[in-house]
């Protein structure tokens, strides 16, 4: 039982006391982790913060890429489900031999400057048009313009499977690295995600800082810096629909990138040294 001291004679009461309406509309200015906090607090508070219309007010105001006509039943079904695989990070991206891979995927897209929402798109994917073996896997978005800088902006790309109702956020939100010209760019940003050996996330390149055209998408990398190509991608984005989720800071998305950079260093110097040995 949680309780709250009242005045200093020692009086006390339980937070089953207050009124469900008053703690719904304390709980409507919550963000994602506070409301998920309390959801495990207490029984008394997991009954109050299960209320689909709390869940359902997160997810649009944290994502208003959501209020998309073919995601919005998904999220009205199911909002609590649907924060639970959005907002935390998967904690796997190991490829599994999945069969029954959807026909579409939806991405949901939103950027923001100090967490204030600027721009958002939602991008559809036929994954069953055929296309050549060789053909890498990439979703591309929407090019925007912005004058901010990549290093001001907080990304969430989220892949949504609207046959099963799944979703998982494969975006870093801050970019891990900027590269300025870069390929003929006037900057690069990588908001990825480093699991299994595997780089999952988006670049953003920036045609012109000043007020430029950015060009966004979603793309994956195996262990060796390679781009995977469509079927493997596709089996990469489902695994990470299926793996736990995990909360994670900035400093634990740099770190998990950054190790997977140095072993392909690594695996780059041992292939070298092989072929000095003659091995």
């Amino acid at each position: 039982m949680v309780e709250t001291k009242l005045n200093d004679a020692g009086a006390t009461t339980s937070i089953e006391e207050i009124h469900p309406d008053i703690l719904i509309q304390i709980m409507r200015h919550l963000d994602g982790s506070s409301l998920a906090s309390v959801n495990s607090a207490t029984s008394y508070l997991r009954s109050i913060s299960s209320d689909p219309d709390l869940w359902r007010r997160l997810c649009l105001s944290t994502w208003p890429s959501l209020h998309h006509p073919h995601i919005l039943p998904l999220i009205n079904s199911s909002p609590h489900r649907f924060f639970s695989d959005a907002f935390p990070y998967p904690t796997s991206f190991t490829p599994a031999n999945y069969s029954d891979i959807p026909d579409k995927l939806i991405s949901a897209v939103d950027l923001y400057q100090h967490d204030i929402p600027i721009s958002s798109f939602v991008v559809e994917s036929d994954t069953s048009y055929p296309t050549p073996l060789n053909v890498p896997f990439g979703i591309k978005g929407l090019d925007i313009i912005t004058d901010m800088l990549p290093e001001e902006l907080t990304l969430s790309w989220i892949v949504i499977d609207p046959t099963k109702g799944r979703a998982v956020n494969l975006s870093s939100r801050k970019a891990l690295v900027v590269r300025r010209h870069y390929w003929g760019w006037e900057a690069v940003a990588r908001f990825t995600l480093a699991r299994d050996g595997w780089v999952v996330g988006v670049l953003g390149k920036w045609l012109d800082e000043g007020l430029g055209l950015v060009e966004l998408g979603l793309y994956i990398w195996d262990e060796g810096g390679v781009p995977v190509y469509k079927m493997e991608g596709l089996r990469v984005v489902m695994a990470a629909m299926e793996a736990e989720r995990k909360a994670m800071g900035e400093k634990e998305a740099k770190e998990g990138y950054f190790e997977y950079c140095n072993m392909k260093i690594n695996e780059e110097e041992l292939r070298q040294k092989r072929g000095w040995l003659g091995i």
